[in-house]
């Protein structure tokens, strides 16, 4: 059959994987998905049939497969049976799971140890349901083979991300998590609400995340990055040290050295979706106009704080995150066109948790407009009181 590159890294780790290629079966790892292809079974009538056979990965460091959490197992196909057309000894249901375009399981079996135990191994898991699957058909059929019958070759699902992404496999939200492949999108003003931005989408599956920014690592931006910079990245531009660090888990981090401004702003066009994350209202002003002149969805983001006798007090704020939204917040306080004359925000540079607030509130509006979490309202902006802890949305 042929190998992906993971399935070899894969296969290498785990002996247990070469030696069901070795044996003759189908073997893929597709999306953090073990996936056995054209396993015979018989169905309900007794004709033999054949199905795909799909289970969700643990890993760990290495690359090694770590115990089971569960003994589900996922198929695509009609109910196992027996010889005599009764179904198996497992509890079977319906129920969808995606792992890739090509591969989508219909039902779920759930089949436990002797005793209700847990499967010490994905070994001793997948070699239970081969047998309790496959036993039936191979005695009606002796000339069955039970490897490879199909000759069914998957490659993996072109993904930017260095690891598999194991917990959306494991939960079952890989179809969720491919909503966001393929779109380009550009994360402007990379101190610290930008870094957080790009630390949560740097574990999705975007084709591209383009970093703008013409500014470097002072001492005080390393009291608001995500991570830990030392030393050695003062005075490197931040896009530089962003890049290098994110590049290790994401492929598609492509880093601009460039502030955005009227000589360069015709770029935004190419981009599925901005993150406006600059500090200065007319620039904010600026970049947001031409999003919208290019129906290019965006989401500002920003922050009011002063100093009262018992410590700073005021908002986190996003706006935007539709095609359309430009006009309901122009000119309004949820997307300033005006510096505020209050500088405190500057003043007080070491507020990394209101960053990630900030970029978290932006990610989940992002994520929404791409249909990966549920959106109640029409909301195009959102604000958050800190002293109160109180969100508001605003239709």
């Amino acid at each position: 059959m042929t190998w992906t590159s993971e399935l070899q890294v894969l296969a290498s780790r785990n002996p247990f994987i070469d030696e069901l290629v070795k044996q003759g079966y189908a073997v893929g790892f597709v999306n953090a998905h073990l996936v056995i292809f054209g396993v015979p079974y018989l169905n309900a009538a007794g004709d033999l049939m054949y199905l795909d056979m799909i289970s969700p990965l643990d890993l760990r460091e290495g690359n090694l497969i770590d115990r089971p959490s569960d003994h589900k197992l996922y198929f695509a196909g009609e109910v196992p049976c027996n010889i005599d057309g009764n179904k198996i000894s497992a509890g079977t249901a319906e129920e969808v799971r995606f792992v890739s375009d090509e591969i989508v399981g219909n039902r779920m079996l759930s089949n436990k140890p002797e005793g209700g135990r847990q499967y010490e191994s994905i070994e001793e898991k997948i070699y239970q349901y081969l047998a309790l699957i496959s036993a039936p058909a191979v005695h009606k059929y002796p000339g069955v083979t039970p490897r490879a019958a199909l000759k069914k070759h998957v490659e993996a699902a072109p993904s930017p991300l260095r690891f598999p992404d194991t917990l959306s496999a494991r939960e079952g939200m890989v179809g969720l998590s491919h909503r966001l492949r393929g779109q380009k999108v550009a994360i402007i003003g990379c101190g610290g609400t930008g870094a957080y931005v790009l630390d949560y989408l740097a574990k999705t599956h975007l084709e591209e995340i383009h970093l703008f920014d013409d500014d470097i690592v002072h001492v005080h931006t390393l009291f608001r990055l995500p991570g830990v910079y030392g030393e050695k990245h003062l005075g490197t531009p931040k896009v530089i040290a962003l890049g290098e660090a994110y590049a290790e888990f994401h492929g598609g981090i492509k880093p601009q050295l460039k502030r955005v401004d009227r000589n360069n702003i015709a770029c935004l066009a190419g981009f599925d979706f901005v993150f406006v994350c600059v500090d200065d209202a007319p620039s904010r002003q600026m970049i947001a106009q031409a999003c919208h002149d290019a129906a290019r969805p965006f989401v500002d983001v920003g922050m009011g704080l002063n100093q009262g006798r018992n410590g700073l007090y005021g908002f986190v704020r996003i706006a935007g995150g539709a095609v359309g939204d430009f006009d309901k917040l122009n000119g309004t306080p949820y997307m300033p066109a005006q510096n505020a004359e209050d500088r405190e925000y500057r003043n007080q540079p070491q507020i990394a948790e209101l960053n990630a607030l900030n970029a978290a509130m932006a990610v989940i509006r992002f994520k929404q407009h791409m249909g990966f979490f549920d959106r109640l309202n029409e909301s195009h902006a959102a604000v958050f009181d800190v002293a109160g802890m109180a969100l508001d949305t605003v239709v």
